[in-house]
């Protein structure tokens, strides 16, 4: 029975949903992570009988799956920090970060630290472009224009020293790129070629510091649709009791 086959279409995308509801969720604390959305679609129709009102033939539909994942670069709540290293890109743009291997990885968590040796890096040590060392003993400094210095203590009191300007990159299509974990992304080409730039230029945005980007997850909203995939999947699990009854009163007849 088709019914049967249907239904089960259904259990199988509201699990899918349930799933993705939990990653959201689960990381609702995580600096700069962008919850995810489901997008779901029908399958294909077959024609039933003959023609309806129209003219044309009636079609019954085989349920629905997975048509992929998207996910909402929406800005997450401002977090305030102590730290000079904490930035927040208030605007499209995303961090560069360089692996130790050399790759290359974009995020939107700015939640920085500094290495032994002074370098600018994530909590995983992928350090910041355009590769930013700060001298020993000294403070971080930037300008709204993400003009990056260091106030360093000298014996007659501070001096400013200049460490160049911070790199933000730009893509068309954002939803396309790849989740790598650790709050990063890797490039696709359904993403677009790649553009650096300044802060305040192409349409990146502007850089705070002391903040950083909270997670853009509603909590209440999960909730909701948490709720609903729920019943979704009861509902779906319904039918499927329903369907295996009428073929249990059918095979009964020959009896």
């Amino acid at each position: 029975m088709r019914a049967l086959y249907t239904a089960a279409t259904g259990m199988t995308a509201n699990q899918i949903k349930v799933e993705n509801i939990a990653n959201n969720i689960a990381n609702n604390s995580t600096t700069g992570f962008k919850k995810v959305r489901e997008n779901f679609e029908d399958l294909v129709y077959q024609s039933v009988g003959g023609k309806g009102a129209s003219g044309d033939a009636m079609q019954l539909g085989s349920g629905t799956r997975l048509a992929g994942l998207s996910r909402d670069f929406r800005n997450g709540d401002t977090l305030m920090s102590s730290s000079p290293t904490a930035m927040l890109i208030d605007g499209p743009g995303f961090f560069v970060v360089e692996s130790p291997s050399g790759e290359t990885f974009y995020t939107r968590d700015g939640n920085f630290r500094t290495d032994a040796e002074g370098n600018l890096t994530t909590q995983n040590g992928y350090r910041v472009a355009p590769g930013i060392q700060i001298p020993p003993g000294g403070t971080l400094t930037m300008g709204p224009d993400g003009s990056l210095g260091a106030d360093v203590p000298t014996a007659s009191g501070s001096e400013s020293v200049s460490l160049g300007t911070l790199e933000l990159a730009l893509f068309p299509n954002p939803e396309a790129l790849q989740a790598a974990g650790g709050n990063l992304f890797r490039g696709t080409s359904a993403a677009g070629d790649v553009t650096r730039a300044s802060p305040q230029e192409e349409g990146a945005g502007t850089v705070l510091q002391y903040a950083t980007e909270g997670s853009n997850v509603d909590v209440a909203e999960e909730l909701i649709a948490m709720i609903t995939a729920q019943r979704g999947y009861e509902l779906s699990s319904k039918v499927i009791q329903a369907a295996d009854e009428m073929l249990q009163t059918a095979a009964g007849l020959r009896r």
